[in-house]
């Protein structure tokens, strides 16, 4: 019954475990570590929705922490009376305290007190008592052992007045197993478990994992990406790729289509000055691709548009990296970087012909950009220092804090210094040969960090979660092949990518490493890598040292076992051969008696003549 219980409490308490420290420690937000007010503001916000959605709340939860309470007092109090009920002991034979006297009584008290057990448990004053039975049989064989030489001889040398008993093993059930009342519920309970509970629970779990592919991706939105993505696809369409996952069609799934249509008419009116015209009618396409455009437009939604939308952006991630893989696969690099570049606005929730500057920092805006004319971009502005910052044309009509922020959010800003280079692993002369394995090594460092520190959460106040920096390190040809293409997280100063590739034929080549962020519009940089593949003719001609050499002349153990068998084989030939001169010689000795008998008896015939 124990082992049973285990069974469920186990598993149980793994369970409990992982949702207390995945809600109060793992999953805690840190509100101070916001840089400006509008990201504590945020990480207040995701704060409070954790405690909101926590394991800890539901119903599910409470359900199983009150049967594992109730289950884990049960298997307390079994252990109790397992451990501290002497009824339960298994003990060894006593006589003297099954008749309950000391050691050193005499053959007269161990009389009387048989005499009295006996008399108490006889089975005809108990006749509807098995204890009773048992322990009057135990009482009989307490007084053999104590009064017969021969059992009592055996019970101090065995420990049983019968002598050396056989170890016998067995499992305890429970009593209602063996009883007759319970046996067509038991016989039901079985039938139901091995019938309809282990097919049910078999179903269940494949029809679960036949809908999800690789990547925890739905099949469905796999077949959805190869179909929508096409050499065709800019960057118009990608949010209309994004509004297709199978994942989001439960969530934005309408209720009322005749309502949802006049609510979509009045989003439409709002998103469609730069929403492209859509390629797929379906009305969870369409809705979706709204929704996406009023996040990267930084319209206001209403309650339940905002929490479709917050589910769209959460798991967007997985969505978009499974786009990157369908690209990949196909060779689609334009579409692969198109997607990279809409991972990148989604999480800064701008759009196409925003200011990078002004839509990615706090209190900047657009006007005080143009009159910039120094600052080419994000990656310009967050180089330069505080006091260049501070002499820029209307700057300082920020107030002190707002300024404050602005230094702030810039500090946050990775300034990336990216360096690559090619190599065969194991080579000694530093050059690429035909079918050798070409390695491109692309190393990334920060300059904006010191050494020892580490990278914090991307600075993205109008995105739903805290988003830890990452980059898509890409190798590609220059006739738009994708060679490698990887997304790496690392909160490193300094950290590395290896891709690797069979080599070319013989020629000069070059190809591109792309290192583009996942988080940060303005700060993907291209660099060239050139390398020269040789045929393998200029190798230097390998000489066999003689030691070498002569290790191929000796026999292999396969020589040696075949060797031995054939000598084996040769020494039962000969053994053969002997034996069978043998057995001639033995065959002419016979022939020679047999003819000295013959003329001894025509001897004797003519001496009788």
């Amino acid at each position: 019954l124990l082992a049973s219980l285990s069974l469920y409490l186990l598993p149980s308490y793994l369970y409990v475990f992982r949702a207390c420290a995945s809600s109060l420690g793992e999953g805690a937000v840190d509100v101070a570590k916001g840089r400006t007010e509008k990201e504590r503001e945020k990480l207040k916000r995701i704060k409070k929705d954790k405690k909101s959605e926590s394991p800890l709340l539901t119903r599910a939860f409470l359900t199983n922490l009150t049967v594992t309470f109730l289950l884990t007092l049960f298997a307390c109090n079994l252990v109790y009376s397992l451990a501290y009920d002497t009824s339960n002991v298994i003990m060894s034979f006593d006589p003297y305290e099954i008749l309950s006297i000391d050691r050193s009584a005499t053959t007269k008290d161990i009389k009387s007190a048989y005499r009295k057990k006996s008399l108490r448990y006889h089975p005809d004053k108990n006749p509807d008592n098995p204890t009773a039975q048992a322990t009057f049989m135990l009482i009989a064989k307490a007084y053999e052992a104590l009064t017969d030489e021969t059992a009592k001889a055996n019970w101090e040398k065995y420990g049983n007045p019968d002598g050396k008993q056989s170890l016998e093993i067995s499992i305890g059930l429970p009593t209602f197993l063996l009883d007759p009342g319970w046996r067509n519920i038991i016989l039901m309970t079985y039938l139901f478990c091995m019938v309809v509970l282990l097919p049910f629970c078999v179903w269940s779990y494949y029809s679960r994992s036949s809908l999800v592919g690789e990547q925890n991706i739905m099949y469905k939105t796999w077949s959805w990406f190869s179909h929508s993505l096409n050499p065709a696809a800019g960057m118009g369409q990608i949010p209309e790729c994004l509004a297709g996952c199978a994942e989001f069609h439960e969530v934005i799934m309408p209720k009322d289509l005749d309502a949802e249509k006049a609510k979509m008419s009045l989003l439409q009116e709002k998103v469609k000055t730069k929403m492209s015209r859509p390629r797929y009618n379906h009305v969870l396409v369409v809705k979706g691709a709204m929704l996406v455009h009023a996040h990267l437009m930084r319209v206001d939604l209403d309650p339940e548009y905002s929490r479709q939308l917050l589910h769209i952006l959460k798991n967007s991630g997985r969505m978009l990296s499974a786009m990157v893989a369908t690209c990949r696969e196909r060779q689609y690099l334009k579409q692969a970087v198109a997607v990279m570049k809409f991972e990148q606005m989604l999480v800064q929730a701008m759009w196409v012909g925003d200011d990078e500057v002004s839509s990615q920092l706090p209190h900047v805006t657009r006007n005080m950009v143009k009159t910039w004319k120094s600052v080419k971009g994000l990656r310009a502005f967050a180089e330069m220092g505080e006091g260049e910052r501070e002499n820029l044309p209307n700057f300082k009509n920020l107030t002190a804090a707002e300024r404050s922020e602005v230094h702030a959010a810039c500090s946050a800003i990775p300034l990336l210094k990216v360096e690559a280079s090619t190599f065969v692993q194991d080579d000694t002369d530093n050059r690429i040969y035909a079918e050798d394995l070409v390695t491109v090594r692309c190393v990334c460092t920060r300059l904006d960090l010191s050494e020892g520190a580490s990278a914090g959460d991307a600075y993205a106040d109008r995105w739903p979660a805290e988003k830890p920096e990452g980059w898509w390190i890409m190798l590609s040809t220059r006739e738009g092949k994708i060679v490698s293409v990887d997304r790496v997280k690392s909160a490193e100063r300094r950290f590395k990518q290896d891709m690797k590739f069979m080599s070319p034929p013989v020629g000069s080549y070059e190809m591109l490493v792309s290192v583009v962020s996942d988080s940060y519009v303005g700060l993907d940089q291209n660099l060239p890598v050139k390398f020269e593949v040789l045929s393998p003719s200029l190798l230097p001609e390998y000489k066999v040292h003689a030691e070498d050499a002569a290790l191929d002349d000796e026999p292999t153990l396969f020589d040696q076992m075949m060797a031995g068998n054939i000598e084996e084989d040769s020494d039962s030939e000969e053994e053969g051969k002997g034996s069978d001169s043998d057995d001639d010689d033995s065959d002419d000795e016979d022939d020679k008696k047999d003819e000295d008998s013959d003329e001894e008896e025509e001897l004797e015939l003519k001496k009788k003549k």
